[in-house]
């Protein structure tokens, strides 16, 4: 059925009038006739009563008239969210996030991206380091937030950098001091976290000589910032972190100025260059405004 005979209809259903539905529509009474003809050749049954002074609808078009409108709207919704969908108005956006902090500093973008575009879905899946590259590159999200990434398939966009302070349990020994230095930590627990090759390589990049020469006991490792905290929490270790404000309890937990280690915890946005996600480019616009 042509949905071209369907709005031919409507507008004479609407005008009671095949000629004034013809100027409506640009186009000869005869083109009108012919097409209500042929819609009712498919229909099988007679819409429309035609005499000299009117047009009405039978009981029969009365009917196919509010199902016609109804599949009028539904075809120019359906032309609108595919507009929006291919601008990117509308859709999904599937972002990966390491931890708390990368949600942290990414917050306000989030916000403002969803004030600008209500209509699209954020779809937040949490990654460790090691997956965060395997997760771009097979589709399962748009755009990642980590640390320190490399690959020839992905983009890179920086967005934040900081140093880390010592985060302890606000009962531990050292939860009042100012200051941390390198012999403060001697016999310490410092959680650190699980590595690939690449943040190894940053890291020791990084190092300095006071982080090389203090004596701890580094047997607890974990994947991601969350864990770290998990484990402060419960004064089961401390571990180098940068200040984190919204997702931490200041009741449990201290940020403490240190001068041992200082490897910046640097946060980039990546996504790989073959994606065609039009949502993502609308969402990186976002993030460099912020």
């Amino acid at each position: 059925m042509d949905l071209k005979r369907i709005k031919y209809f409507t507008e004479v259903a609407r005008l009671k009038s095949f000629s004034k539905a013809a100027k409506v529509l640009y186009v000869s009474q005869t083109a009108v006739s012919q097409q209500i003809a042929v819609l009712e050749k498919e229909v099988g049954v007679e819409l429309l009563i035609r005499d000299k002074k009117k047009v009405q609808l039978t009981s029969a078009g009365n009917v196919f008239l509010l199902e016609a409108n109804r599949l009028i709207r539904q075809y120019e919704n359906a032309v609108i969210k595919a507009k929006e969908a291919a601008y990117g108005l509308d859709g999904m956006i599937k972002i990966g996030f390491f931890s708390m902090f990368d949600r942290d500093v990414i917050a306000p973008a989030l916000a403002d991206f969803h004030l600008k575009y209500p209509k699209v879905k954020l779809n937040i899946v949490q990654c460790s380091y090691k997956d965060m590259r395997s997760n771009l590159l097979n589709g399962t999200i748009d755009i990642g937030f980590s640390f320190h990434m490399e690959s020839d398939e992905i983009e890179e966009l920086g967005i934040y950098q900081t140093y880390p302070q010592l985060c302890v349990n606000r009962n531990h020994r050292l939860a009042d001091k100012t200051l941390i230095e390198p012999k403060d930590l001697e016999g310490e627990h410092v959680i650190s976290y699980i590595k690939n090759k690449e943040q190894s390589d940053y890291y020791e990049a990084h190092r300095t000589k006071a982080s090389s020469e203090v004596q701890t006991d580094v047997s607890l490792l974990v994947e991601n910032m969350d864990d770290a905290v998990m484990l402060v929490n419960i004064n089961a270790g401390i571990a180098f972190l940068p200040k984190i404000t919204d997702f931490i309890n200041p009741d449990k937990v201290v940020f403490i100025d240190q001068e041992i280690q200082k490897v910046p915890f640097d946060v980039n946005a990546y996504w790989i260059k073959a994606n065609q996600n039009p949502v993502l480019q609308l969402f990186l616009n976002v993030l460099s405004e912020k």
